[in-house]
């Protein structure tokens, strides 16, 4: 279980609890070149550049994203199901 005062919490709560989420390559949404990680901030972004991340889970409309690790660590406490497959993008 992680800890309510883990840095990375930041009242998410609000919009990503009870979501079911795809793990998705990534793909910008239209006017972006790249995401971040709804907790932690790590880089989602298509070109191959150190330290971005290329595939992620996402919301059914594509429009947050959230890495592998924060994935795992707050999947619990948020209570997320995964689904196979996403919606339109946002």
């Amino acid at each position: 279980m992680v800890d309510r005062t883990d840095w990375r919490l930041t009242n998410q709560e609000r919009y990503l609890k009870g979501l079911a989420l795809s793990l998705e390559p990534y793909a910008p949404s239209p006017g972006n070149d790249h995401d971040h990680c709804e907790f932690c901030w790590a880089k989602f972004m298509t070109p191959q550049w150190p330290d971005t991340l290329h595939s992620g889970y996402t919301t059914a409309d594509h429009c947050r994203w959230i890495c592998s690790t924060c994935f795992e660590d707050f999947r619990e406490m948020f209570q997320w199901t995964v689904s196979a497959t996403a919606g339109p993008r946002c």
